[in-house]
């Protein structure tokens, strides 16, 4: 795989139908229990914290889909820190979707004590306009979805709206990563979506070191990467102040 092929995923059509969306939601849910995303995102954080001398920290998740993520992350802080999470995305199915999640995973909070932790979705575009800010701002299998300007974009908004770090976790492309999706989602999910998206969403990734040049482009130097299990990379850049 020598370049990007930006075949449009099918998550990525508007009028997806939302039963079918929802079904792929819940196959990518398990795609990353597997992978163990929200661990690599949680003690990366952790770590920010830690460096900052933080005892509180807000973090936001862009395309958050159905918020899986962002819960992994909150409950394995929330022992440790307090911490605020919002999760933003597009899609009113996935964030419709990722509030019915939450409810649920709020009882659980308060029945064990858990008053550390506060997490809000809200459907937004990751461009529009705003005059809020984040100590940490990440993504997750989210800048694969952008052709090459729109993805130096997309890292600049971050660059904007974090006051501390930003994390980029994605898939790196390389031929083992394609062979794992084909397999992978196909064991974790019956949803033909999933099947067709996993699988293309290796062949639209970028290579880490091409990550490392679109955090450059948009202005964020000194980026460090993890490679990570299965085939898949950590960025993080932080601010100076």
């Amino acid at each position: 795989m020598k370049s990007r092929h930006m075949v449009p995923e099918l998550m990525d059509d508007p009028a997806i139908d939302p039963v079918e969306h929802r079904r792929a939601l819940c196959g990518l849910r398990r795609v990353n229990a597997i992978c163990q995303t929200g661990k690599h995102i949680a003690n990366e954080i952790q770590k920010i914290a830690n460096d900052r001398l933080l005892d509180s920290i807000s973090v936001l998740d862009l395309g958050c889909g159905s918020g899986d993520i962002a819960t992994n992350v909150g409950h394995r802080l929330a022992d440790k820190i307090y911490c605020k999470i919002h999760g933003w995305d597009i899609s009113p199915t996935a964030i419709a979707f990722a509030k019915e999640f939450d409810s649920k995973s709020k009882e659980q909070r308060l029945s064990k004590g858990r008053s550390s932790l506060d997490i809000q979705y809200q459907q937004t575009d990751v461009f529009a306009e705003t005059s809020q800010k984040f100590d940490v701002v990440y993504c997750c299998l989210f800048l694969h979805h952008f052709p090459d300007d729109q993805a130096i974009k997309l890292a600049s908004r971050m660059k904007e709206l974090a006051t501390k770090s930003v994390l980029i976790d994605d898939l790196n492309r390389t031929t083992l990563g394609l062979i794992l999706a084909t397999i992978g989602c196909h064991l974790l999910s019956r949803s033909p979506v999933v099947h067709f998206d996993g699988p293309q969403s290796v062949r639209a990734a970028f290579r880490d070191s091409e990550a490392r040049n679109v955090a450059e482009k948009a202005g964020m130097n000194l980026v460090t990467i993890k490679k990570h299990w299965p085939e898949r990379f950590l960025l993080r850049w932080d601010s100076s102040t």
